[in-house]
């Protein structure tokens, strides 16, 4: 035994209670961190890629299973996955049928954990921490140091399911007969079980976490088969917790994510608490007829519960985003803009008027970027508490109207268009595309000094005072391009393009003046510096703002008879 050591168990005094406590909280701390290692490892092993794999391999529910799945596999953990989908979802990169399939998926992908800890492999857990904090210390490329924190995390993981394992075993040992009796209560009552595994699982946030110690004490034949199903069961409730903290604070469409995440998984635990008794009757045969190792059983057990409940539940996926939708309702959903762009009517009655309509989408996409220009720029000088949230959202509402716009557009031409009106639609998708492209560039800058506010590094006076004298004329440009767009105001235009040759003098400028400040030692540099990119993506919304401008310039728009005005 590991603890033989430390523990005589004939023994027990306040000392060693005490001890034995400490060691259960740090196996389970050890056990959490190794998991959140492996999983942080292996996610940056795959790289940024892999939030563009996932949105741009899921659009069927099936393909999305399957890239559950494996992503799951990969970073070792389904809550990160569903963490990862929610944020997807939420800024607007994917939609919610999409992201059921991936949820899905998550859940069949995490039964591979399970697994690895019912293999006999935990005595081999020095050695996995060893090859990997070798590899970590000595390996100067940085993907190979992420493979060593990931078997560094490996190995850990297992030294917290050890230490859990045996101090729970010294208890069980002392206390045989109360411990049964407690657990049997689980096999009679199995909501008992569903409760305390629904519990623990929300409080640790790991499924992984809470199926390993129950693996322990099913192994150690403490807790009856029906009661430790209802237990695994419950797991499965519990592991919710992340989905719907990761969707509180986001957008209606991130609840809507985190809230058939949390049906998936009830609804599934209920049907299989429903047929509990023969669920636990085909794996009593299953552990008779295979000699398999009880922690593998309930690996095996935790596998049918993930793939019985994908098959049954997935052909109500579609009930499940439609009730979510009742539950969280948007503002898109009472948006005229929204409304008029899901509805394409408009557009066979008459392309003329849908291309009136198309106006007044884009007037209203210029009013969110203008105001995501403006917080952009109060951020910049002040660490806003909502600024973050505030820019989530406007960063996901102008992706989300840049494809709904767009696709609209695409729809108008679709019908037949005469050459004034093709040449009108173009111009239409290039504002679109340029009008998304500036809420990129201040999704940029608000990150860039979230880094810097978390490492309290602020502003030289002089480099603010730069900066805000290049932010005042991007403020001019963009209003003024925007007010441009929605009275085709040609004065209005020519002023942007004026202004546009100051801010690239600017850009130039201001970068030179930050690399003298650097080299007189009035400023110091860090990774979280920053300042030439914050320039740059400036300048590049001076020149979006540009592109604009020119747009409405060009005749072709005002030889179109849609505007009369």
């Amino acid at each position: 035994m590991f603890l033989s050591e430390f523990i005589h168990v004939n023994e027990w005094n306040t000392q060693n209670w005490i001890m034995l406590i400490i060691l259960i909280l740090s196996g389970l701390g050890l056990f959490l961190y190794g998991i959140n290692r492996l999983s942080s490892s292996l996610k940056n092993i795959a790289g940024d890629r892999l939030k563009m794999i996932i949105q741009k391999t899921t659009d069927s529910p099936f393909k999305g299973i399957i890239v559950g799945i494996i992503v799951t596999i990969l970073i070792q953990s389904s809550s990160g996955t569903t963490a990862l989908i929610v944020g997807l979802v939420g800024a607007g990169l994917m939609t919610l049928p999409q992201a059921i399939g991936v949820i899905m998926g998550a859940n069949i992908g995490t039964t591979l954990t399970v697994v690895l800890i019912g293999l006999p492999i935990s005595q081999y857990f020095i050695v996995f921490a060893f090859i990997g904090s070798f590899i970590f210390f000595f390996s100067k490329k940085k993907k190979t140091r992420e493979i060593g924190q990931a078997l560094f995390g490996f190995g850990i993981l297992f030294l917290g399911l050890t230490l859990m394992s045996d101090s729970l075993t010294c208890i069980f040992n002392q206390y045989e007969e109360q411990a049964r009796e407690l657990f049997s209560k689980f096999g009679q009552f199995p909501i008992l079980g569903l409760l305390v595994g629904t519990i623990f699982t929300a409080i640790v946030q790991s499924s992984a976490a809470s199926i390993g110690i129950l693996q322990t004490l099913y192994a150690a034949n403490t807790i009856p088969l029906m009661g430790a199903l209802a237990i695994l069961i419950g797991s499965n409730i519990g592991t919710t917790i992340t989905a719907i903290i990761s969707g509180l604070g986001g957008s209606t469409e991130s609840k809507r994510t985190a809230a058939v995440h949390t049906m998936f998984n009830v609804f599934g635990a209920l049907l299989f608490m429903i047929f509990i008794y023969p669920y636990t009757l085909l794996l009593q045969k299953i552990e008779n007829v295979s000699n398999m190792d009880p922690k593998m059983i309930i690996a095996v057990a935790h596998i049918i519960f993930n793939i019985a409940a994908t098959l049954v539940l997935f052909w109500f996926r579609n009930l499940m985003a439609k009730f979510s939708c009742y539950m969280f309702k948007s503002k898109e959903d009472t948006n005229p803009i929204y409304l008029g762009l899901k509805d394409h009517e408009l557009i066979k009655k008459s392309t003329n008027l849908a291309l009136e309509f198309s106006a007044k989408t884009i007037n209203y996409m210029s009013l969110k970027t203008r105001e995501y220009v403006k917080l952009s720029y109060d951020y910049s000088f002040e660490n806003i508490n909502t600024a973050q949230s505030s820019a989530e959202e406007l960063e996901r509402e102008l992706n989300l109207l840049d494809k709904l716009i767009h696709d609209y557009l695409i729809r108008i031409t679709q019908e037949g268009v005469d050459k004034t009106e093709s040449n009108l639609l173009s111009k239409y998708l290039d504002t679109v595309k340029d009008l998304e492209r500036i809420g990129d560039h201040c999704t940029n800058i608000c990150e860039f000094f979230t880094a810097r506010y978390s490492q309290h590094l602020n502003l030289s006076e002089d480099g603010a005072r730069d900066l805000r004298t290049m932010f005042d004329s991007l403020l001019f440009m963009v209003n003024a391009s925007t007010d441009a767009i929605e009275t085709w105001n040609k004065e209005e235009a020519y002023k942007v393009i004026m202004e546009e040759n100051k801010v690239d003098d600017m850009e130039e400028l201001y970068r030179k003046r930050h690399i003298v400040r650097i080299n007189e030692g009035k400023c110091t540099i860090s990774e979280y510096d920053y300042y030439v990119e914050i320039l740059s993506n400036l300048e590049r919304i001076g020149d979006h703002a540009d592109n604009i401008a020119n747009n409405v310039i060009n005749d072709e728009y005002l030889e179109t008879e849609v505007y009369s005005h």
